[in-house]
């Protein structure tokens, strides 16, 4: 008998556990446990991370260790054990949120001092190629409602696994995330895809086309009527907070 993957998912919303995001990400999770996927999620935001201070002392002087002792020696032993990787993140401005951006621009260390340039692009080498193929999924959640918010912060997560040597196995966008707990009938089938999908990435590393594509199912018909309808809601809870202040 197969020996189960380990999974290892990481959340870089703020909210940790109790956002949309975490909403999309706990139903890949229950099919990667249905395959019999050890899984856990770590969440940069918990974690005591010092910012990247671009000592170079990780390049210079000391290849392979960093300057700074906290938590993200722990986070690399975890990224390296793991066979299977979820990047999962909210898009905070057409990017990653600040938490996430610091664990990401701590994986420096893991870079040598050898560079390739190819299809039009450098590319930073790791100091000690991988050993085996190991595949990673992105999923990500974004509060506008048109997918056109996530160009940026896809292109930034390719280059980041590209950079750790893990292969792209699929990536889930969900553009007005509110929904997911607005309206989970709307997004029902999706999520039931992204379960499946879940199973399949635990079980066989790779997810099929047909998955992929149900569940990314467009599911916003109408992108101006979701902005209007965020605005009147945001409205409408800043109005009960603010006499509920006064009462």
């Amino acid at each position: 008998m197969n020996e189960a993957r380990t999974l290892l998912a990481i959340n870089g919303s703020h909210r940790r556990g109790e956002g949309f995001t975490a909403r999309a990400l706990d139903a890949f999770l229950r099919g990667a446990a249905a395959a019999g996927a050890r899984h856990e999620v770590l969440y940069p935001a918990r974690l005591r991370i010092a910012p990247c201070s671009a000592c170079g002392k990780c390049l210079f002087e000391t290849p392979g260790a960093c300057r700074h002792d906290d938590a993200m020696g722990e986070v690399i032993a975890r990224l390296e054990a793991a066979d299977l990787l979820v990047l999962a993140s909210p898009v905070h401005f057409d990017g990653l949120p600040s938490a996430l951006q610091k664990m990401v621009e701590r994986l420096r260390v893991l870079l040598g001092a050898r560079f390739e340039y190819r299809d039009g692009r450098t590319h930073h080498l790791r100091r000690a190629p991988g050993a085996r193929r190991r595949r990673a999924v992105v999923l990500c959640t974004a509060g506008n409602p048109e997918r056109e918010s996530f160009v940026t912060i896809r292109r930034a997560l390719r280059r980041i696994l590209g950079a750790m040597e893990w292969e792209p196995a699929g990536e889930f966008l969900f553009p007005a995330s509110h929904l997911l707990a607005a309206e989970p009938d709307l997004l029902a089938g999706q999520l039931h895809a992204l379960e499946r999908a879940g199973e399949a990435f635990a079980a066989t590393g790779s997810i099929g086309p047909d998955l992929l594509a149900a569940a990314n199912r467009e599911y916003v018909d109408d992108p101006a009527a979701v902005l209007r309808q965020m605005t009147e809601t945001i409205l409408r809870i800043r109005d009960e907070r603010r006499r509920a202040r006064e009462a």
